[in-house]
């Protein structure tokens, strides 16, 4: 669970991270000033922050974390492949806002299922774990190699297409492993 759990941030945070090394690609061809750069920047922190004090209010109010956690992991790969069909700054912003909303909820559920699943004693490692291996491996060591590459080779819309694969598949992983926890009274 908590390898599966990390893996899923590391590829969403990959995700995440792919405008900021692909604006030099992305901001001449839809010609883009840096203050738009910084804002569509800005707003995916701005919509992830928020979105995990709601969405994990929401998960802890209907429970069903997995079928958000999966819903999320789906949205958030989807917001990648229409990164990749932006046309202008809105279209951009807008995916990103919607990458944002869908992002800031997986690392609170996540944690929740591990808090559900792991023993007290070895919960704080899990749950470092889910937050920092895969992230920081997948999102801040192999990301900017991988996904410069692919703009390099490709062009940038083809590595956000290509970037989006993987979150589908942890979706379907996630639907497939990922228990539901019982309810807490």
């Amino acid at each position: 669970l908590v390898l599966l759990l990390s893996f899923n941030f590391g590829v969403v945070f990959f995700d995440r991270d792919a405008f900021n090394f692909l604006a030099p690609f992305i901001a001449p061809d839809l010609g883009l000033s840096q203050t738009q750069v910084g804002l569509i920047g800005a707003a995916l922190s701005l919509s992830w922050a928020l979105a995990g004090l709601f969405v994990g209010r929401l998960s802890d109010a209907i429970g069903h974390r997995k079928a958000i956690l999966v819903i999320t992991t789906l949205t958030f790969s989807a917001a990648s492949v229409l990164s990749g069909w932006a046309t202008g700054f809105i279209t951009l912003l807008a995916a990103r806002l919607l990458m944002g909303i869908a992002e800031g909820g997986i690392m609170p559920i996540s944690q929740t299922l591990i808090a559900a699943e792991v023993a007290p004693e070895r919960r704080g490692l899990a749950q470092g774990l889910a937050q920092g291996l895969g992230a920081n491996i997948i999102a801040n060591s192999m990301g900017p190699i991988v996904i410069i590459a692919l703009a390099t080779s490709m062009g940038w819309r083809n590595a956000f297409f290509l970037s989006a694969l993987p979150g589908f598949l942890m979706a379907l992983l996630i639907a497939w492993l990922v228990r539901e926890p019982a309810p807490v009274e």
